[in-house]
């Protein structure tokens, strides 16, 4: 009898063990996509995309912060142009993801620069950090758009989902503080946590295997994901800075983008697309997403009024 009482906190253990290890391998490896499987859902989608084509793309790779590849895709303005925006897609997407903002800028003379996040696209497989590694590699494509486009450009960075947290994750990095222009931060999470959360409600696990399945990453694969906080990198940012949402995002909710603006100082800005779920807002709403932006850009003194 006695061992039977043993052996059922034992067995309790083992099961809550072996299903963390399972959660935190999903919270961290879900399934990317190919870069033809990106440029066809954003043709599908968006018809500005069409206008555009992977050929009129040059593609390049650069170092990353441990000397890994990193494939950036650069589209150049019409006209020769002194400013640029890098795009930093969602998670478990890739470079071609962005496209679907690139008639947005460029139509208003920017040239856009493309590139596979930490993990994803062509880039070596890694586990999801959720902006805490990634931010290595806007970085990395931050200090090489200076270097090949030249240090006196207009440079701006937009960022989605997972690629607007990284992108606010960097914003107290003094490459980003001394050369970025503006910041679109396009349905970004503020803290990691809570979008778990929401995961596993959606999937209907128990949200106390949240804690133990963190554990398991943090073990696993060295991450830390109490720690992805990019609104702890918010405060004291003087960035122009734009939220973009989508007013029915039921998994990155609009509070994250809330938190966000008040959080930032300076110029700033918040909308919410109605009818536009998680990064839908560009897809429902394109022609009002491009008259916001455009009409940020000028108050940020990027474009003439």
């Amino acid at each position: 009898m006695v061992g039977y009482i043993i052996l059922i906190p034992l067995a309790i253990f083992i099961i809550v063990a072996v299903l963390s290890a399972i959660f935190a391998h999903m919270f961290t490896h879900g399934k990317r996509q190919t870069l033809e499987e990106a440029w066809q859902w954003q043709a599908e989608h968006v018809e500005a995309v069409n206008r555009f084509s992977p050929e009129m793309l040059n593609d390049y790779v650069i170092k990353g912060p441990d000397n890994e590849d990193i494939h950036v895709s650069f589209l150049p303005a019409a006209e020769p142009s002194d400013k640029y925006v890098i795009l930093a897609h969602g998670y478990t997407d890739t470079r071609y993801g962005m496209m679907k903002y690139v008639p947005h800028y460029y139509d208003m003379g920017f040239n856009c620069v493309l590139f596979d996040e930490r993990g994803h696209g062509e880039n070596r497989r890694f586990p999801c950090s959720y902006g805490i590694k990634e931010k290595g590699y806007l970085l990395a494509v931050i200090e090489d758009t200076l270097s090949r486009y030249g240090k006196d450009i207009i440079l701006g960075l937009h960022g989605e989902s997972l690629g607007g947290a990284t992108v606010l994750t960097s914003l107290q990095e003094k490459a980003v503080k001394e050369n970025v222009r503006f910041v679109v931060d396009d349905c970004g999470f503020a803290d990691i946590v809570p979008v778990l959360k929401v995961g596993m409600r959606q999937s209907h696990v128990p949200i106390f295997m949240l804690y133990p399945s963190m554990l398991a990453a943090w073990l696993n694969y060295g991450i830390k994901l109490w720690k992805a906080r990019p609104i702890d990198s918010v405060p004291g940012n003087t960035i122009p800075l734009i939220c973009m949402h989508g007013a029915e995002d039921d998994f990155i909710v609009p509070d994250h983008s809330k938190r966000v603006y008040e959080a930032t100082e300076g110029l700033k800005e918040i909308h919410l697309f109605k009818g536009a779920g998680h990064a839908a807002s560009s897809v429902v709403a394109a022609k009002e997403y491009g008259e916001v932006l455009r009409e940020f850009l000028k108050k940020a003194g990027i474009l003439n009024q």
